[in-house]
């Protein structure tokens, strides 16, 4: 390995410049400003997912207020927080796949029967879910849902909400991802519905506010770690360009994905790896996009703006003025092509005007995988973050980016200056949003999975045997 640089010892480096390796400095610089903080970023571009320009945010944008973490955190660094709120005509409909028409009507009802039951799966304690231990959620999904539609929504929301297919997480890890983000319901809004009331904030106005008040933390672009060697007494850390770091604590501010990536010596513990994923299966990722148009052309066709089409699966909506903003989710590769796809279909909806926006801006996004346990302790030196990987009350959102932040940066402290750690800290990152244990009775969970494929099921179960035992009678 090669000799560590004076100017290369801190006490604490930060891998990883998304808003929980943010909020970790920041922490840490507000406490003890003496502390020698370097933060290393793999990019040239900090922020993470927060993205924005001229026309508005991309990325990861809505929070609401019991998002307790992150919305104490932009009054106390006085960023302005906009109310969505959106006043159309209420002649104006949504152009979702799933309204209007019979089939679609009852796809949407036993979506809204299924999403209950997994909303009610959330209070269950351990025991109560050992049925589903070894299910995946693909034949969870087949076996509840009838309908093409409704399954192949719930498919795209699986691997929406936890980064990975669905035939490739069971029931068990999906609901824990979903108690862990604040309930399934409250996804579907945040990354969908987007109802009015969400708050929104500038994330370039973040950021920057959040530098001005860690002026000395060390901010290094461009270079990504590929190997971590802990020791007794320091961690000693190599990036791609075969330079060596050395830290009193380090901190993994990345998605757990990106984790596995790196060589660990001494190795992780077994319980802390898994195994590699089938390289041949195929990689989605999600791309933001925002349009600007002279008119708002989907008010003139009828529409509110807010649009679904299930394959592919595009989410649109009205953003603000004539502006139009969306996710697409898709596989790995395409990337050329999905300016082109994304306006066609907007255009098959709203009208031919659709095609020529007069600005386009698009950025595409790795999902995070959430199908593992979250990690809550340090591994000696090694101290794990970001919304993905870390236990939070909000995992995967905004409000878990800042919490894990807040988490790391009181281990670190605990490392580096114990004395300065107090129980305010301890109980700022705990979790106020908890769902009930309670103990379900078999009637209420039995109840709570009858859907339209399951009554459907059961009536032709019952009358092919009522007609078995009429032929038997007639013969006998």
């Amino acid at each position: 390995m090669s000799q560590t640089n004076s100017e290369n010892k801190f006490d604490i480096l930060i891998i990883g410049g998304g808003l929980s390796g943010l909020t970790s400095a920041l922490r840490i610089h507000q406490r003890d400003p003496s502390l020698h903080v370097a933060l290393m970023e793999a990019t040239y571009v900090i922020g993470g997912q927060l993205r924005s320009n001229h026309l508005g945010e991309l990325g990861a944008k809505w929070i609401t207020e019991d998002q307790y973490h992150i919305y104490t955190l932009l009054k106390d660094l006085n960023v302005s927080l906009r109310r969505r709120n959106i006043e159309q005509s209420p002649a104006l409909k949504r152009y979702w796949q799933l309204d209007g028409g019979i089939f679609p009507a009852l796809a949407k009802y036993e979506l809204k029967r299924y999403t209950e039951e997994l909303e009610l799966m959330l209070e269950y304690r351990a025991g109560e879910l050992k049925r589903s231990k070894n299910t995946s959620m693909h034949s969870h999904i087949c076996r509840r849902l009838f309908f093409r539609m409704s399954r192949k929504f719930m498919l795209n929301l699986v691997l929406l909400i936890s980064g990975c297919e669905a035939c490739d997480i069971v029931v068990n890890d999906f609901i824990n991802v979903c108690r862990t983000s604040g309930g399934i319901g409250r996804l579907i809004n945040l990354f969908i519905e987007i109802p009015n009331g969400l708050l929104e904030f500038s994330p370039q106005e973040l950021i920057t506010k959040m530098l001005e008040h860690m002026e000395y933390v060390h901010i290094i672009y461009g270079h990504k770690v590929s190997e971590i060697f802990q020791y007794r007494e320091h961690v000693d850390v190599l990036d791609s360009q075969n330079i060596k770091y050395t830290a009193q604590a380090i901190i993994l501010a990345i998605p757990w994905q990106q984790i596995q990536e790196i060589q660990f010596h001494p190795p992780l513990p077994l319980e802390l790896q898994r195994a590699p994923r089938n390289e041949n299966k195929t990689k989605y990722v999600l791309t933001s996009f925002l349009a600007s148009y002279r008119e708002a052309y989907w008010q003139k066709s009828g529409y509110t703006g807010q649009y679904l089409w299930l394959e592919p699966f595009l989410m649109a909506h009205h953003y603000h003025n004539n502006i139009i903003y969306g996710h697409y989710l898709h596989e790995e590769g395409i990337e050329p092509l999905v300016k082109s796809l994304i306006l066609h279909k907007l255009a098959e909806a709203f009208g031919e005007e659709m095609l020529l926006p007069l600005v386009y801006s698009q950025h595409t996004f790795e999902l995070p995988a959430l199908d593992h346990a979250p990690r809550t302790t340090p591994w000696n030196r090694v101290i794990w973050s970001s919304s993905a990987s870390a236990g939070t009350c909000y995992r995967g959102l905004l409000g878990g980016a800042v919490q894990s932040g807040y988490r790391a940066a009181m281990n670190a402290l605990l490392i580096c200056r114990p004395q300065l750690v107090t129980w305010q800290d301890i109980s700022e990152i705990q979790c106020s949003l908890n769902f009930p244990l309670r103990k379900r009775t078999f009637l209420k969970r039995w109840l709570s999975s009858w859907n339209l494929y399951s009554i459907a099921t059961n009536v032709v179960f019952v009358s092919g045997f009522i007609l078995v035992l009429r032929c038997c009678y007639k013969k006998h």
